[in-house]
């Protein structure tokens, strides 16, 4: 369980949006130096992306498709991210290639400074052969295949942040693009957990506590295969295994024949 004082950073999409006065209020807070983390989730309008945008943090309500290094027509399993791509920032401390996070949908973010003194950063992006689907409606589907051809493929913001001196203060804001990944079915999956807390360290001000948590069982080393490569790779063992012992089979066959 988070301390109160980290629990109060964290402001989670809520799947209806937040009233004029509850928006008003975490701006109030905000420019008096508050600090704020953001889960948003694609498909939902819940008023912290408007207020987002105000600290130059934008997400277009759409939905990251992110195949890997398939350069086929992705699979809807593609909608599932996982993440290897950090940017140096002490959010990421101790992430690298090998340390995946895992985001079951989500949207990405756009920065642009509102001032110029602001300090805005990527934090977690998704692979270069990522683009945006605008109907999230595919976020409910099974099966099927998300078409590729003209779609722009490039590198999406899964996780951002940012720093402004207002009023004297410090406001620390870190938004992540889906509301899930803190979830209590996915906050142990791989590095989600880790990624989550050092994020509401660094946004309370408390990065000494930044690090990578102890796993109750050794965490294997992780290499960045995309979810079909490795589907793939699945099905061509489990084909290649049969044949093998069946050409063996023959061979000790022949042998005995001649014998």
């Amino acid at each position: 369980m988070l301390p109160t004082t980290l629990a109060r950073s964290i402001q989670r999409s809520p799947r209806r949006g937040l009233g004029t006065q509850a928006i008003a209020a975490i701006r109030r807070y905000l420019d008096a130096g508050g600090s704020l983390v953001a889960l948003l989730e694609p498909g939902v309008d819940s008023g912290i992306e408007e207020l987002l945008a105000e600290f130059g943090i934008s997400s277009p309500d759409a939905v990251v498709v992110d195949p890997g290094a398939d350069r086929s027509d992705a699979p809807v399993s593609a909608l599932d991210i996982l993440a290897y791509s950090y940017w140096d920032h002490r959010v990421t401390r101790g992430l690298d290639r090998n340390r995946m996070t895992y985001f079951p949908g989500a949207r990405s973010f756009e920065l642009r400074k509102p001032r110029i003194e602001d300090d805005l950063s990527k934090v977690v992006d998704s692979s270069p052969y990522s683009w945006l689907e605008e109907d999230v409606s595919v976020l409910g589907r099974s099966s099927g295949v998300l078409e590729r051809e003209g779609r722009e493929q490039s590198y999406r913001s899964l996780v951002v942040s940012g720093r402004y001196r207002r009023n004297g203060s410090e406001t620390r804001i870190v938004a992540l693009g889906d509301a899930d990944f803190a979830s209590n079915q996915h906050l142990r999956t791989l590095y989600n957990l880790d990624l989550v807390m050092n994020a509401v360290h660094w946004a309370a001000e408390n990065e000494p506590e930044i690090t990578l948590r102890p796993k109750n069982r050794p965490t294997p080393v992780q290499f960045p295969v995309p979810l079909a490569n490795t589907l793939r790779t699945l099905y061509g063992v489990g084909l290649l295994v049969p044949e093998l012992l069946l050409i063996a089979g023959g061979i000790i066959w022949l042998r005995r024949r001649s014998a």
